[in-house]
């Protein structure tokens, strides 16, 4: 598991030169380990353990949204911050002082995409298709819109569906491609993506498409119907960035032949970062150091380069990444306006 291993990377380095320096005192870093189920209730129950049992300082995880959300109102509720590495849920931090996300909010992804469509692509026409029930498309639509339309552009056409149809949306695409939509976004998961970019090619549009981070790009690697494509990610592990750089060399001699991922980065950071605010905040818990997470200095890490302004939420920057054959290319690095 790449969290894992990055955990126990991050914490090796760290006691290999002392530790956290707190108050004048070296504390070696120990990591205390408990694996959950995909549910969020067993997400719950795994943070009350490590809180009430093995007395944990701090909590790193879940990675992803709902068991964060979760673990995340124990963490509260006890006064012991956590850095969930993933998660992009408003809800994660929303209204709690001791949780801190290291991804961007799920609705960012609409701005990047809509500054990166008006000013680099020149698209000036965007019609959307998403999930009628998820909050997390409709929260990217609304966000592409806002951002878009005060550039000057026009959603020419925007429609729902709903996930348990057994429809194909056919009659949805072919409303949207009345309009004449230059570009499509499509800020769903890649089953329901790949069929709507086929239809949608059916239907006789040769715009790009514009996808969030829930597709999956490498299961859609290599399709001619997507090529063209602007995504956004959390990350990029090509990257010639610093903090990035430096974490790859580390992983690649301690981990040969294993790949880095954005969960081994991002909880690397995690690490990284808490170690830096006990010791700016001369204590290994508590409120004094969830406060010390979410200020201090910019941050290049190996997931991202952070800035905090004092919320849970962090200043960082969104990939763009063009699908073309079966390759990923970098195209921008853009941050969130705040």
């Amino acid at each position: 598991m790449p969290a894992r291993l990055a955990a126990r990377m991050a914490i090796d380095e760290l006691n290999a030169t002392g530790g956290a320096l707190i108050d004048g005192v070296s504390h070696r870093l120990i990591l205390i380990e408990r694996e959950t189920a995909n549910r969020p209730d067993a997400a719950a129950a795994a943070a009350r353990a490590l809180i009430d049992l093995d007395s944990i300082d701090v909590l790193v995880g879940p990675q992803f949204s709902p068991l964060a959300i979760a673990a995340g109102a124990v963490a509260e509720a006890s006064q012991v911050p956590l850095v969930a590495p993933m998660a992009s849920s408003p809800k994660v931090t929303a209204e709690r002082s001791y949780v801190m996300r290291l991804a961007f909010l799920d609705a960012d992804q609409g701005d990047v995409l809509a500054r990166y469509a008006f000013d680099s692509l020149g698209l000036r026409r965007t019609a959307a298709l998403f999930d009628a029930a998820s909050e997390y498309s409709r929260g990217v639509v609304e966000r592409y819109g806002r951002t878009f339309t005060a550039r000057g552009g026009r959603m020419a056409g925007v429609a729902t569906y709903n996930v348990n149809d057994v429809g194909d949306q056919g009659m949805q695409i072919r409303r949207l491609m009345q309009e004449a939509p230059d570009a499509v976004l499509l800020p769903n998961f890649s089953l329901r993506d790949s069929s709507q970019v086929r239809l949608f090619r059916a239907a006789g549009f040769r715009g790009p498409f514009l996808g969030s981070d829930a597709w999956d790009a490498i299961a859609l690697r290599g399709r001619q119907d997507i090529d063209g494509s602007i995504i956004v990610g959390n990350w990029d592990g090509r990257s010639d960035r610093e903090g990035l750089r430096t974490f790859r060399d580390r992983w690649n001699v301690r981990y040969l032949g294993e790949r880095p991922r954005a969960t081994g980065a991002a909880t690397y950071d995690a690490i990284r970062l808490i170690a830096r605010a006990a010791e700016r905040a001369r204590v290994r818990s508590g409120m004094a150091l969830a406060t010390a997470l979410r200020t201090g200095a910019p941050f290049d890490g190996a997931f991202a380069s952070y800035r905090f302004d004092g919320s849970g939420d962090p200043i960082r920057g969104a990939i763009l990444l063009q699908m073309t054959g079966d390759s990923l290319l970098f195209r921008a690095t853009l941050s969130p306006r705040r």
